[in-house]
């Protein structure tokens, strides 16, 4: 993990659920972490304090596969369906003082649902990116927001550089186009 790519509070939570899927360097193939109800139970006693995993395998990878479609294309339809199932109830205690709380029964899916919304509404959850090369979740810090990249340098076993790979490619991709002219 690179530590400049973590995200703040809960939000590494949602981060580190996103990236149980990744494409290693190594093979370039993607690679599932999350293999059993096992594997998910684990994630969520190492992330969330009193709540129990109940449900399928199969949902909780599509849960996972639809907020990573939501976090791409920066649509919330597929947000909005869970919500649907596990809604929240939001109160108003004071000015300083929202509460999202599962209006059903407490759960992962109701409880990454409310980490989602409150990075949300206090507009952090636009700094949460995939990368579009090897869709590794990375926190954009950047001042103004704009990292396309999860990294620009290959400087951990992990790292990549997808951003100067891309400019490379695309540097050829230009010369060779304009060397034909």
């Amino acid at each position: 993990m690179i530590n400049n790519q973590i995200a703040p509070g809960n939000l590494e939570i949602i981060r580190s659920f996103l990236n149980t899927w990744d494409i290693p360097n190594e093979t370039r193939k993607p690679r599932e972490h999350l293999n059993s109800k096992e594997d998910i139970k684990n994630f969520i006693s190492e992330n969330f304090n009193d709540i129990k995993f109940f449900g399928e395998l199969e949902d909780v990878l599509q849960f996972r596969k639809d907020i990573r479609i939501s976090l791409e294309t920066n649509n919330v339809d597929k947000l909005t369906k869970w919500l649907t199932s596990y809604p929240i109830n939001v109160s108003i205690l004071d000015i300083d003082n929202i509460q999202y709380n599962a209006i059903k029964k407490h759960n992962f899916f109701s409880e990454v649902l409310i980490i989602i919304v409150k990075n949300i509404s206090s507009n952090q959850w636009k700094r949460l990116k995939a990368c579009p090369d090897c869709k590794w979740v990375f926190y954009d810090n950047s001042r103004n927001g704009s990292k396309r990249w999860c990294g620009m340098y290959a400087s951990e076993p992990k790292g990549r550089s997808c951003g100067t790979i891309a400019k490379v490619q695309r540097y050829r991709k230009k010369n060779k186009s304009s060397s034909k002219v």
